[in-house]
Protein backbone atom coordinates (compact mmCIF):
# COMPACT_ATOMS: atom_id res chain seq x y z
CA UNK A 1 0.00 0.00 0.00
CA UNK A 2 2.86 2.28 0.91
CA UNK A 3 4.48 1.46 -2.40
CA UNK A 4 1.33 2.32 -4.35
CA UNK A 5 1.02 5.71 -2.60
CA UNK A 6 4.68 6.53 -3.28
CA UNK A 7 4.37 5.39 -6.90
CA UNK A 8 1.26 7.50 -7.37
CA UNK A 9 2.99 10.57 -5.88
CA UNK A 10 6.09 9.93 -8.00
CA UNK A 11 4.01 9.62 -11.19
CA UNK A 12 2.09 12.81 -10.33
CA UNK A 13 5.37 14.70 -9.77
CA UNK A 14 6.81 13.45 -13.06
CA UNK A 15 3.68 14.48 -14.93
CA UNK A 16 3.70 17.92 -13.29
CA UNK A 17 7.38 18.34 -14.12
CA UNK A 18 6.75 17.33 -17.71
CA UNK A 19 3.96 19.88 -18.01
CA UNK A 20 6.08 22.70 -16.60
CA UNK A 21 8.93 22.11 -19.06
CA UNK A 22 6.70 22.56 -22.08
CA UNK A 23 7.08 26.03 -23.51
CA UNK A 24 4.04 27.70 -24.90
CA UNK A 25 4.67 29.69 -28.06
CA UNK A 26 2.74 32.93 -28.07
CA UNK A 27 2.43 34.60 -31.43
CA UNK A 28 2.43 38.37 -31.21
CA UNK A 29 -0.21 39.83 -33.51
CA UNK A 30 0.89 42.14 -36.29
CA UNK A 31 0.40 45.83 -35.49
CA UNK A 32 -2.67 47.44 -36.97
CA UNK A 33 -1.98 49.66 -39.95
CA UNK A 34 -1.80 53.37 -39.23
CA UNK A 35 -4.59 55.39 -40.81
CA UNK A 36 -3.22 58.06 -43.12
CA UNK A 37 -5.91 60.52 -44.19
CA UNK A 38 -6.14 61.55 -47.82
CA UNK A 39 -5.13 65.12 -48.74
CA UNK A 40 -8.02 67.57 -48.80
CA UNK A 41 -6.59 70.13 -51.19
CA UNK A 42 -3.76 70.34 -53.71
CA UNK A 43 -2.15 73.74 -54.25
CA UNK A 44 -1.11 74.26 -57.84
CA UNK A 45 0.06 77.87 -57.66
CA UNK A 46 0.48 80.48 -54.93
CA UNK A 47 2.17 83.68 -56.01
CA UNK A 48 2.23 87.36 -55.11
CA UNK A 49 0.65 89.72 -57.65
CA UNK A 50 1.45 93.39 -58.04
CA UNK A 51 -0.82 95.10 -60.57
CA UNK A 52 1.05 98.41 -60.71
CA UNK A 53 4.59 99.39 -59.83
CA UNK A 54 3.50 101.40 -56.81
CA UNK A 55 0.25 99.69 -55.85
CA UNK A 56 -0.39 97.19 -53.07
CA UNK A 57 0.53 93.52 -53.50
CA UNK A 58 -2.12 90.82 -53.77
CA UNK A 59 -2.15 87.05 -54.17
CA UNK A 60 -3.11 84.56 -56.87
CA UNK A 61 -3.96 80.96 -55.89
CA UNK A 62 -4.83 77.93 -58.03
CA UNK A 63 -5.92 74.69 -56.31
CA UNK A 64 -7.71 71.36 -56.76
CA UNK A 65 -10.31 69.78 -54.47
CA UNK A 66 -8.61 66.45 -53.65
CA UNK A 67 -11.38 65.09 -51.44
CA UNK A 68 -14.74 63.49 -52.14
CA UNK A 69 -16.74 66.31 -50.53
CA UNK A 70 -18.08 69.61 -51.88
CA UNK A 71 -16.38 72.70 -50.44
CA UNK A 72 -18.67 75.56 -49.56
CA UNK A 73 -15.93 77.93 -48.32
CA UNK A 74 -12.14 77.82 -48.23
CA UNK A 75 -9.98 80.04 -46.03
CA UNK A 76 -6.26 80.18 -46.90
CA UNK A 77 -3.83 81.35 -44.21
CA UNK A 78 -0.95 82.88 -46.17
CA UNK A 79 2.38 84.27 -45.03
CA UNK A 80 4.39 86.57 -47.29
CA UNK A 81 8.19 86.77 -47.29
CA UNK A 82 10.59 89.30 -48.76
CA UNK A 83 13.84 88.40 -50.56
CA UNK A 84 15.72 88.19 -47.23
CA UNK A 85 13.22 85.71 -45.78
CA UNK A 86 11.58 88.21 -43.42
CA UNK A 87 7.84 87.94 -42.80
CA UNK A 88 5.77 90.75 -44.34
CA UNK A 89 2.72 91.69 -42.30
CA UNK A 90 -0.75 91.88 -43.86
CA UNK A 91 -1.87 95.35 -44.92
CA UNK A 92 -5.16 95.63 -43.04
CA UNK A 93 -4.78 93.44 -39.96
CA UNK A 94 -1.00 93.93 -39.46
CA UNK A 95 -0.96 90.23 -38.58
CA UNK A 96 1.86 87.96 -39.81
CA UNK A 97 -0.68 85.98 -41.83
CA UNK A 98 -3.28 87.18 -44.30
CA UNK A 99 -6.53 85.23 -44.54
CA UNK A 100 -7.88 84.79 -48.08
CA UNK A 101 -11.38 83.38 -48.62
CA UNK A 102 -12.95 81.53 -51.56
CA UNK A 103 -16.70 80.98 -51.78
CA UNK A 104 -17.82 77.72 -53.36
CA UNK A 105 -19.18 75.39 -54.21
CA UNK A 106 -16.00 73.58 -55.30
CA UNK A 107 -16.82 70.02 -56.38
CA UNK A 108 -14.55 66.95 -55.93
CA UNK A 109 -11.68 66.91 -58.42
CA UNK A 110 -12.46 70.44 -59.60
CA UNK A 111 -9.48 72.61 -60.53
CA UNK A 112 -10.02 76.22 -59.47
CA UNK A 113 -7.79 78.89 -60.92
CA UNK A 114 -7.75 82.64 -61.07
CA UNK A 115 -8.61 83.31 -57.44
CA UNK A 116 -6.96 86.69 -56.94
CA UNK A 117 -6.94 89.12 -54.05
CA UNK A 118 -5.85 92.76 -54.14
CA UNK A 119 -4.60 95.03 -51.37
CA UNK A 120 -3.35 92.14 -49.25
CA UNK A 121 0.11 93.52 -48.45
CA UNK A 122 1.39 97.11 -48.61
CA UNK A 123 3.15 98.38 -51.74
CA UNK A 124 6.62 98.87 -50.23
CA UNK A 125 6.78 95.27 -49.05
CA UNK A 126 8.91 93.85 -51.92
CA UNK A 127 7.29 90.44 -51.53
CA UNK A 128 9.30 87.60 -53.04
CA UNK A 129 6.94 84.69 -52.34
CA UNK A 130 3.93 83.60 -50.30
CA UNK A 131 3.43 80.40 -48.37
CA UNK A 132 0.13 78.70 -47.52
CA UNK A 133 0.55 76.57 -44.43
CA UNK A 134 -3.05 76.21 -43.26
CA UNK A 135 -6.33 75.86 -45.15
CA UNK A 136 -9.69 75.79 -43.36
CA UNK A 137 -12.41 74.09 -45.40
CA UNK A 138 -16.16 74.29 -44.77
CA UNK A 139 -18.02 71.47 -46.52
CA UNK A 140 -21.54 71.75 -47.94
CA UNK A 141 -22.93 69.78 -44.96
CA UNK A 142 -21.50 72.39 -42.55
CA UNK A 143 -18.59 70.32 -41.24
CA UNK A 144 -15.20 72.01 -40.98
CA UNK A 145 -11.77 70.46 -41.52
CA UNK A 146 -8.27 71.91 -41.53
CA UNK A 147 -5.79 70.96 -44.23
CA UNK A 148 -2.18 71.22 -43.14
CA UNK A 149 0.80 68.91 -43.10
CA UNK A 150 -0.06 65.65 -44.91
CA UNK A 151 -3.57 66.83 -45.75
CA UNK A 152 -2.20 69.76 -47.78
CA UNK A 153 -0.33 68.91 -50.99
CA UNK A 154 1.82 71.61 -52.59
CA UNK A 155 2.80 71.15 -56.24
CA UNK A 156 4.07 74.63 -56.90
CA UNK A 157 7.65 75.85 -57.09
CA UNK A 158 6.53 79.37 -56.21
CA UNK A 159 5.75 78.42 -52.63
CA UNK A 160 8.42 79.57 -50.21
CA UNK A 161 10.64 76.89 -48.74
CA UNK A 162 11.37 77.87 -45.14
Amino acid sequence: MQLIKRSFILIALVLLAACSTEKEIVKIPDPEPVYVPEPLITLELAEPVQKKKRGPVGANIHFTNSSTGIYQYILFRTTAYDKDGNVVRARKSRDQSAYLRVAGPVHPGEYSKGHSWKNTWRSKANIDCIDIDHVEIVFSDGSVEVAQGDRLTKLTNGTCVR
